[in-house]
């Protein structure tokens, strides 16, 4: 089984804020990719199964494959919620 990053206009570095792409000079969605997908540089470094919330415990949908530098689908963010 492979876990890896999408490769998808949400994770492209040719994205806009607008979700605008800068190369097809036209609006995408996060199911769009293309030949020309280019994976954000910082993306690589910011996500991983170390960093999911779910990672270590039953909701992890990869228990036996999930390691640091991996990533899947089902990844959630560490978060804290702020009264």
């Amino acid at each position: 089984m492979a876990i890896r990053l999408v490769n998808g206009c949400i994770n492209c570095e040719n994205l806009t804020a607008e979700n605008v792409c800068k190369l097809h000079q036209t609006k995408v969605e996060v199911k769009h990719t293309c030949d020309s997908f280019n994976m954000r540089p910082s993306l690589k470094d910011e996500v991983d199964c170390l960093s999911c919330a779910k990672y270590n415990t039953a909701l992890c949908a990869n228990r036996t494959h999930a390691a640091g530098g991996m990533l899947c689908n089902e990844w959630a963010p560490e978060t804290t919620a702020e009264a």
